[in-house]
């Protein structure tokens, strides 16, 4: 899996996403988001358009994400889910807990 952060306008972290998001590579992903976090970085999108598959520890770290930056005021979002993984965020009903867009125009303009 590889990680890429990015600063999108005055508040907004991007973090694109890349490979496979499961047990082996999820702990990566928890650091960066921990390290951005604790950093002040609040307002953070998640790029997964280039995420194959995720499991439950893929999933346990975008809400670990979400609830840490809720904590502070701010919020994690994403965009471009593939459609294995979007089946994933609906069957657990995470759809509704997370913001989620088509495309990162339209996630970014909702901050």
């Amino acid at each position: 899996m590889e990680i890429k952060c990015r600063e999108e306008g005055n508040e907004v972290l991007v973090i694109d996403v890349a490979g496979d998001l499961d047990a082996r590579s999820a702990g990566d992903l928890k650091l960066t988001l921990n390290e951005k976090i604790e950093g002040g970085k609040v307002w953070i999108l998640v790029n997964l358009s280039e995420v194959p598959y995720m499991d439950s520890a893929g999933l346990g770290v975008l809400v670990s994400g979400l609830k840490n930056t809720n904590r502070q005021n701010g919020d994690l979002r994403l965009w471009g889910l593939q459609p294995d993984v979007r089946n994933i965020f609906e069957l657990t009903r995470l759809n509704k807990v997370f913001q989620i867009f088509e495309d990162e125009g339209a996630a970014l303009a909702s901050f």
